[in-house]
């Protein structure tokens, strides 16, 4: 078992060593050392990385694991070269260095879980399940299916008070009597060997192998930034020390730049928002009963250039290309003009982003064509794509596809 030296000086980034013996874990080429501060992934934390000097030779530390028999692994980016290895040996002197940026943010999202989850248990009696410090983001998830944000709030200021506070944060090794005593937030998952606990002043106590702060200062700050119902509970996506400053300066930046954009002030974006949509709203009734009456004009025109029934009893296949129509506006075409039941209306249009040629094919009410499967041949004839239901189907065609062509299949299709 490897000497854990990062439970004594969790703040040092250097330390020496005797012996060093190249190993494999997961697949992977590993150094196995006598004592470490690399700290191995478990608990819900990440491994640390780092560098590895055994004389010349200079060895990057990828990730740390531990396996069951309690070794810790310091996984390498590749197998060293040959010749390199000769340096290697029970002999050997070993100087680890480990990312001192990646512990101190470990460290400072670690606590920050302790002493977040204990905030959320009192305030919201919503209890821990499991805790996840990734990254880029850390979660909690709790068992309860929703909080309210006066709850959430409640435990964030408690949090963020007690970093203010800049208590103590120890790490205790007790006696199975002294364990026995203590009000764990939670049991620990092993009863045999050290068990480590994690004191935060009284203000949660919890055993834990994980790196921490000393004092809970140097957590810096915490903040929740996402909810998501999960399995049945809710999970908590929060920052802490330096993450959660850059997270809220990018919001920060984000929503300044909208409110360049609207001309107002950042706390007046809501607002501002509100306004565009009714705005927004308005305007596209206006939009529709707009596209509605040319659609009718349309329609009209080309209905009253059919025959009578009496000279043309139908199907009449109509194609109608409207270039800058969306498709929104070729379903209100097509549905225009098969008001009247002899007409199969074939409106096209062109997709500005794409090139490509929209169409929505509609029969009168008393029409036999399959308008979906006829789509479906089309598109398979030509490199398209599309399908529907029989009375109306909808299709995109490669830029360039002919209208016209297509209503002659439809008209062959219903003169058979």
């Amino acid at each position: 078992m490897t000497e854990k030296l990062y439970w004594s000086a969790p703040h040092l980034t250097t330390f020496d060593a005797t012996g060093a013996t190249l190993a494999e874990v997961g697949g992977k080429p590993s150094i196995v050392l006598g004592r470490t501060l690399f700290y191995p992934e478990g608990g819900g934390q990440l491994g640390d990385s780092g560098v590895l000097t055994v004389g010349a030779l200079e060895l990057a530390v990828t990730d740390t694991q531990i396996d069951d028999a309690g070794t810790i692994h310091h996984v390498l980016a590749g197998v060293p070269p040959e010749e390199a290895r000769a340096s290697l040996g029970a002999g050997a002197n070993v100087r680890g260095t480990i990312d001192a940026a990646r512990r101190r943010d470990h460290t400072a999202q670690h606590t920050a879980q302790h002493a977040l989850s204990r905030a959320l248990a009192d305030i919201a009696q919503a209890e821990t399940v499991s805790a996840r410090l990734g990254s880029s983001t850390c979660t909690i998830d709790v068992a309860r299916q929703g909080i309210p944000d006066a709850e959430l709030h409640r435990a964030e200021d408690l949090v963020n008070a007690l970093i203010g506070s800049d208590v103590e944060v120890r790490a205790l090794y007790p006696t199975a009597d002294e364990l026995a005593k203590l009000p764990l937030r939670k049991q620990p998952k092993v009863t045999e060997g050290v068990i480590r606990v994690i004191d935060i002043d009284g203000f949660d106590i919890t055993p834990c192998g994980g790196t921490h702060c000393t004092r809970t200062g140097q957590i810096g700050q915490a903040r929740i930034v996402g909810l998501e119902k999960y399995k049945g509970m809710l999970r908590i996506t929060f920052h802490a020390g330096l993450r959660a400053l850059t997270d809220a300066r990018a919001k920060h930046g984000a929503l300044a730049a909208i409110a360049a954009d609207l001309t107002c002030g950042v706390l007046e974006v809501p607002g501002a928002v509100t306004r565009l949509r009714a705005d927004l709203k308005g305007a596209r009734a206006e939009l529709d009963g707009v596209r509605t009456e040319l659609a009718e004009l349309v329609a009209h025109a080309a209905l009253d250039r059919l025959p009578g029934a009496d000279v043309a009893p139908g199907p009449i296949v109509i194609p109608l290309f409207r270039p800058n129509d969306d498709v929104g506006a070729l379903r209100l075409l097509a549905g225009k003009l098969t008001a009247d039941p002899r007409v199969i209306a074939l409106a096209g249009g062109t997709d500005p982003s794409t090139g490509d040629v929209a169409v929505v094919i509609q029969r009168g009410a008393p029409g036999k064509l399959d308008c979906g499967a006829f789509i479906q041949a089309q598109a398979k004839a030509r490199a398209g794509r599309g399908g529907g239901r029989p009375e109306r189907a909808e299709g995109r065609f490669p830029r360039g596809t002919s209208l016209e062509v297509l209503a002659a299949a439809a008209q062959a299709a219903v003169s058979d």
